[in-house]
């Protein structure tokens, strides 16, 4: 069985496994996607500076953006809270990282349980009264989320790619 991280390219009389992270325009893509990421984390930062607050909205159908968990810059809080900082940081990274390194299928797909069960309990922890506001638990959890999702989001869009440009010769595993 072919995991689901490879594709089939039929090509004359067999089949070809591709990895999907090996095309050039997959690496664009990934790097595109990375440039989105950081311009948001920058727009973040551009709304908090300027003082736009009618732009705050655009973050706020992603994000609580409770004031008390969020960095500020002059006594201003960014649109995004510290996790959805991170989390962006941690996809954009995860975006570049992911284009020149193979993980292990299993692997990556248990880390990715284990970094969610992780943001699980720093909620719960905190929800119960163990601590109150630690930032760096949330740019923790946030970061190493964005990180491992952000291979799986890679995966998803490069197999778009191929189906859509490779209708008649992209059979999916």
């Amino acid at each position: 069985m072919v995991p689901g991280f490879l594709f089939v390219i039929a090509e004359g009389k067999g089949a070809k496994e591709t990895y999907l992270m090996e095309s050039n325009k997959g690496r664009w893509i990934g790097f595109a996607i990375s440039g989105c990421f950081l311009g948001l984390i920058a727009f973040s930062l551009l709304v908090a500076v300027t003082g736009h607050s009618e732009l705050e909205g655009i973050f706020g159908m992603v994000c609580h953006q409770f004031t008390d968990r969020c960095y500020s810059i002059g006594g201003v809080p960014l649109p995004v809270c510290v996790r959805c900082v991170w989390i962006y940081f941690g996809l954009a990274c995860g975006h570049t990282l992911f284009i020149f390194w193979k993980p292990n299928p299993d692997r990556i797909t248990k880390a990715l349980i284990g970094v969610i069960a992780l943001m699980l309990l720093d909620v719960l922890f905190e929800f119960l009264g163990f601590y109150h506001n630690w930032f760096w638990t949330r740019a923790l959890t946030g970061f190493l989320v964005g990180l491992t999702v952000s291979h799986f989001t890679l995966l998803g869009l490069r197999e778009l790619y191929f189906e859509f440009t490779n209708t008649k010769s992209y059979v999916r595993s």
